[in-house]
């Protein structure tokens, strides 16, 4: 019998949810369970229930893409095997294989097969300089009219012989088509007017009973210009379409709308559109290059072309403009152009947070632990590129469209910098700031210095109204002004902000907002914003900096680099030089055309992009996981609580101690020597001991010596074996190019505190071989003060004092590299110890080895700052006055108690053999017991055994980021794909509510709208479809796809190691 079975009701706890996905609860409750005597009836009963109200899961919103999990993952054991047995496609061509993939002659070397054609090739052009198959019979092939008559070819129609009757009637409908006649020698140029051809505009070139008299125009036909004679319609048909409208009708731009002599082919302006903003073409070289198609002999004088230059570059800003209304769907409402809002024709990103377009409902509502997937990241930036000089006797020429699309409204904007003229520039930690000054203080004769832009940092679309002139540098009023702009009208609750000078922006940012007008505030009480710094940026901060706003370490960012304004940058950097002098309006409206078309690329790659990104970043997660849980297992549980404790204590409360990075040292920092030479450099100046250049020789020497971080970092990974992303190489290209960009004004100042340089630099270019490439940016020897041959006067070519501040800043250099080194090896034996002693099995083992290796490679980092600091002491002649930094041997890079030699327990046991059972080892057998402690625990700073725990306790919080970051990116990307697709859904609804015209236009007009909608509502469809479809392969499909695209980077992450 049970011993429920008198009534005694059995407890058991019980959850479960109720209601609908809104408002969801937990009930807990005591379940009772009775049994009857006889145990054959069972009840039970709720007992001590309490409602609790649930926290909500994104998975449980009402959305129909809420549960859609995207490149879902599936069983990866076999992807190695399934990634490397890649069939290869035989196209039946005889070809010669190599590895795993066939290679043909076709297209592995396609020029040796045309190569013995070029003869014939040849021979076939110059035929068709002659009648060709006419040649024994010229006659028309159309009415067969032969004898002294006219013969023409239209290229256009076909290679076949026309007379001058049917010329003019087959070209009736087709006025842009291009003649050539036959004079009895040669073919020679012709037009449709020369011949008596005259179009009749409002029929489409057929009869009109009421012509009007004929009129002469050129039409812009690419690639031909068309002088053309034709008549506008006076018949009933003119009474709905005046002029300009018969003109449009046919598909012809005027240039002006009073007695157009000028009209460009609509298939004209948006090929051009499309030259311009893909290809940086600008008007001058079009129209030129047009014109030495119509006439070659024109460049000579010999003969005449009307040059439309003016007229061309009119219509392609008008046209540019219009599609973008047509587009933004300004057509279709009532209010038309007058009533379009700020941002309105801006191509908006698919990905990023919109509420009302691709957020699901209740959206605000979920627990707060995933409240990062809907945060919005932004990327804020300054370019100095794009400049605008001010021109005499210029019209003033607005921008068509003043902040309709990326530009912010100028004329609160101006109003608002009218207020902050002697307002400085943001100030930084950052070396390079003294080397920026340089371009940005350079002002004389420009009307704008730079832009400062705002694009959304994980997918490089420029923010609506997020772009904004820049009078002189980089000023908090015009970045600030900027920054409330591209967010304005935005819902947020989480806000991230990359600035590669956020450290000294952020501060005061929420005094300044007061002094904005009440609808640009950012409520700061509702909304939390998170400052960071771009990867590649960060390495030229201090250390602490770095540290604080280190994107590795911001909740919800994922693994976002917020250097995605400068891919940006380097898309618009190409129009510099054809805005540079262009006027106020024209390069607004360049650059909004080049912005736009930007834009519109990032949507449409986001199938492909987000998709490779996710495959990467679940391999990685992965890995960051199982190091972690490697990391995890060698710390206690107390301990690893009380770490976590610091972690969420710093992330609530940034003045608490960072658990990222080692207690304070006891000698000074780097940015605190920095700022203590500073001082001494301004001391100087006051006394008049050394030379005022308007820049700080301090700063000059510490972007040297960050150049000369950034080259290491650079070398590191080329060299290392860390996982190859997706875009390992254009971001390898882009580190190199910035590098370059930095060097260059490095140079600049170094003829200034460096006068010696400019003869050794070019003592050392004409010593080098001119057959040889350039060095790469890492490779470039800078030349520091250390690097010259030392002269008599002892000054090597500096300035005085150069030599002096460069010695306490190496000394820095040393003495800090060598307290992270020291760290890194505590870390590192305290994680070969626990190898040693828990780790078994081979799967195991290699995970031990590989994070091993991966603390090793930052040993070896440190290790190579320091011996450059070191050298650079050496070559200065004064490392033997700091006893404390002796020069750094290999065998110097251990800590006592690692294994001296990696045979020593062998050598023991070959000492004992023939000993007799139960011989003991020689007691002067060698060992790690004979070894010397490395100097780089006797030096000053040193950590002792207690230490240890500190080490370990930064490279677990740095493992946990790390695991953290990447689980984050899987989710965000996996948000993002269903914001795309959601945003798609929206757009597709958007465009079928417009498909009922507005009530004050005709017929034709009506449909036009009701058509135009319908398309781009059907577009959207279309694409929506073709997205899902993509992301709904598997991770294991959708890593040999991208294998067979030949994107081999993703083959290393499931190779085996």
């Amino acid at each position: 019998m049970s011993k429920y079975s008198r009534g005694r009701p059995r407890r058991e706890a019980d959850d479960f949810v109720e209601g609908n996905d809104d408002e969801r609860f937990t009930v807990t409750a005591d379940r009772g369970i009775y049994f009857t005597d006889d145990t054959r009836a069972r009840q039970e009963e709720l007992l001590n229930v309490a409602h609790k109200k649930r926290r909500l899961n994104p998975s449980h919103l009402n959305d129909q893409w809420a549960q859609w999990i995207p490149v879902p993952e599936d069983n990866r054991d076999d992807e190695d095997e399934s990634v490397s047995q890649l069939p290869d496609l035989d196209t039946g061509e005889e070809g010669v294989r190599t590895g795993k993939r066939k290679e043909y002659v076709s297209s592995r070397d396609p020029m040796s097969l045309w190569r013995p054609l070029a003869g014939d090739f040849l021979d076939e052009l110059l035929r068709h300089e002659g009648l060709g198959d006419y040649s024994d019979c010229p006659q028309c092939t159309v009415c067969g009219a032969k004898g002294s008559i006219r013969l023409f070819k239209c290229g256009d129609c076909g290679q076949f012989l026309q007379c001058q009757g049917c010329c003019i009637s087959r070209h009736q409908l087709t006025p842009l088509h291009v003649l050539e006649e036959w004079n009895g020698v040669h073919w020679s140029r012709c037009s449709l007017k020369d011949i008596g051809l005259v179009y009749q505009l409002g029929h489409g070139g057929f009869p009109c009973p009421f012509p009007d008299t004929p009129h002469n125009m050129v039409v812009i036909d690419a690639p031909i210009l068309h002088e053309i004679r034709y008549m506008y319609c006076k018949c009933s048909k003119s009474d709905t379409a005046d002029n300009l409208e018969q003109l449009l009708r046919n598909a012809w731009y005027p240039a002006t709308v009073t007695d157009p002599g000028t009209c460009a082919t609509f298939k004209t302006l948006e090929a051009y559109r499309l030259y311009n903003v893909v290809g940086n073409m600008n008007v001058r070289d079009f129209v030129t290059s047009l014109e030495r198609i119509s006439d070659p002999s024109a460049a000579s004088g010999m003969t005449w072309l009307p040059d439309r230059y003016k007229q061309f570059g009119r219509v392609t800003r008008q046209w540019g403009f219009v599609k973008r209304l047509m587009r933004a769907g300004r057509g279709h409402d009532k209010s038309g152009v007058e009533g379009t809002a700020l941002g309105e024709c801006a191509v908006r990103c698919w990905a990023c947070p919109q509420e009302g377009r691709n957020l699901p409902e209740g959206w605000e509502k979920v627990d707060p632990k995933y409240q990062f997937l809907y945060m919005l990241c932004l990327a804020v930036d300054a370019n100095f590129r794009l400049k605008n000089r001010i021109r005499t006797n210029e019209i003033e020429d607005p921008s068509l469209g003043p902040g309709l699309g990326y530009w912010v409204e100028p004329k609160a904007y101006k109003e608002h910098l009218k207020n902050y003229v002697n307002e400085k520039e943001i100030s930084t930690c950052i070396a390079f700031a003294a080397l920026l000054q340089k371009d940005t203080r350079l002002t004389t004769g420009l009307r704008v210095s730079g832009v400062g832009g705002c694009v959304c940092a994980r997918h490089e679309c420029m923010r609506p109204n997020g772009l904004g002139d820049l009078q002189k540098g980089e000023r908090y009023s015009n970045m600030d002004w900027i920054v409330l702009s591209s967010i304005l009208g935005f819902a947020l609750l989480l806000l991230m902000i990359s600035y590669d000078i956020a450290c000294q922006w952020k501060i005061n940012f929420a005094e300044r907002l007061e002094q904005y007008p009440p609808h640009m505030r950012l409520p700061l009480d509702k909304i939390k914003v998170q400052y960071g710094l771009p990867v590649w940026h960060a390495g030229s901060h201090n250390e602490d900096c770095q540290n604080e706003n280190s994107l590795s370490f911001k909740v919800g960012v994922g693994r976002t680099d917020g250097e995605g304004i400068e891919r940006t940058w380097s898309v618009l950097n190409p129009a510099a030089f054809s805005t540079k002098d262009a006027g106020t309006g024209v390069r607004a409206d360049t650059l909004e055309g080049k912005i736009d078309n930007h834009n519109f690329l990032k949507n449409m790659g986001q199938g492909d992009a987000l998709q490779r990104r996710l495959v990467i970043a679940i391999a990685e997660r992965d890995r960051q996981v199982t190091a972690f849980k490697d990391v995890s297992r060698t710390v206690e549980k107390s301990v690893k609580d009380q770490w976590r404790g610091m972690v969420d204590e710093w992330l609530g409360d940034g003045s608490k101690p960072n658990p990222y990075t080692l207690s304070k040292k006891n000698f000074p920092t780097e940015a605190e020597v920095r700022l203590q030479v500073r001082k001494d450099e301004e001391g100087l100046n006051t006394a008049g001991k050394a030379p005022v250049h308007g820049r700080s020789a301090t700063a000059f020497l510490v972007a040297g010596i960050q150049i000369e971080d950034a080259q290491r970092r650079i070398i590191a990974q080329l060299k290392g074996t860390a996982l190859i992303t997706a875009d390992r190489e254009n971001r390898m290209q882009e580190w190199r190019h910035a590098l370059l960009v930095k060097i260059g004004k490095f140079r600049a100042l170094q003829k200034v505190y460096m006068p010696g340089s400019i003869q050794a630099l070019e003592d050392f270019e004409a010593g080098r071989n001119a057959d040889l490439p350039p060095p790469t940016a890492e490779r470039v020897k800078l030349f520091m003060p250390s690097q010259m041959s030392a002269e008599s006067d002892g000054l090597r070519g500096c300035v005085a004092g150069l030599l002096k501040m460069e010695e306490k800043l190496r000394v820095s250099q040393c003495e800090n590299s060598l307290a992270s080194l020291r760290a890194r090896l505590h870390a590192k034996r305290h994680l070969i110890t626990f190898r040693n002693s828990f780790v078994t099995g081979q799967v195991h083992s290699t995970k031990a080895r590989t994070l091993i290796e991966q603390v090793g490679e930052r040993i070896d980092s440190y290790a190579d700052r320091y011996r450059q600091g070191h050298s650079a002491l050496e070559a200065l002649g004064v490392a033997s006055s700091y006893r404390h930094l002796r020069q750094l041997k290999p065998e110097d890079v251990q800590l006592d108690g690692d294994d001296g030699e990696s045979d020593s327990a062998a050598r023991k046991k070959l000492a004992m053999i023939g000993s007799g059972r139960g011989a003991r080892a020689p007691r002067n057998a060698p060992g790690t017991s004979k070894r010397l402690m490395s100097w780089i625990w006797t030096a000053p700073g040193a950590l002792d055994e207690s230490a240890m725990h500190e080490s370990i306790r930064v490279e677990w919080c740095r493992a946990l980021a790390r695991k953290t970051r990447w689980s984050e990116e899987v989710m965000l990307l996996r948000e993002e794909m269903r914001r795309v697709l959601r945003y798609l859904e929206w757009q597709a609804a958007w465009w079928r509510a417009r498909d009922q015209p507005r009530d004050d236009v005709a017929a034709e007009l009506a449909a036009g709208l009701r058509a135009y909608a319908t398309k781009q509502a059907s577009w959207c469809d279309r694409l929506a479809v073709f997205f899902r479809t993509k992301w709904d392969v598997p991770a294991s499909t959708a890593t040999q796809l991208l294998v067979e695209e030949g994107m081999q980077s993703v083959h290393q992450l499931f190779t085996p190691e």
